[in-house]
């Protein structure tokens, strides 16, 4: 009875490393509590043991951005993974792949523009933009300018642009044909 426990257990936590792994993006409690309620994979008690014991475990990690938690997978589970995934039977992986091709499409990455410039000297003004998508950082800029009407101008721009003015500063920094 107790080795049998354990397998369920060890199956359990290989299936949930599986699927954060096949996310391949940080998951809320909520996002994977839902899709694991929705499958029926385990229950509601079961879930927040194990997934509390992947972290214990260093197998994910549980980081906070912006006011949200997320679950990780770190390298530990994914060695973890590689080991024990015969334990998740391909039927099974077959119906997680599938279901998490469509809730990914299903999953809003909320895209985030800042712009914002602060008064450094007389006429020396910093001007600081970003484009985040989720928890991550696309692009971090800060550049001095010398007038406020440059520094409210350069504001506007990247807010109203910023979706064309990343790929454009992206495509320039990565192009190597012009030198």
């Amino acid at each position: 009875m107790l080795q049998q426990n354990s397998d369920r257990q060890l199956k359990a936590k290989i299936i949930l490393l599986y699927l954060i792994n096949q996310f391949s993006v940080p998951l809320t409690n909520q996002q994977l509590t839902d899709f694991v309620m929705e499958h029926e994979l385990m229950n509601y008690f079961d879930l927040q043991q194990y997934l509390t014991d992947l972290v214990e475990t260093s197998m994910l990690e549980y980081s906070a951005s912006e006011g949200e938690d997320y679950y990780i997978i770190t390298e530990t589970g994914r060695v973890s993974l590689d080991l024990f995934s015969d334990r998740v039977s391909q039927s099974l992986r077959r119906t997680i792949n599938d279901s998490i091709d469509s809730k990914k499409k299903s999953f809003v990455i909320k895209t985030n523009v800042t712009a914002d410039y602060t008064k450094e000297d007389d006429n020396d003004y910093e001007v600081h933009l970003t484009v985040k998508e989720g928890i991550y950082t696309l692009m971090d800029i800060k550049v001095n300018v010398v007038s406020n009407k440059h520094a409210k101008a350069i504001c506007d721009n990247w807010e109203k642009k910023a979706q064309y003015l990343y790929a454009d500063i992206l495509n320039k920094l990565v192009d190597d044909t012009e030198h």
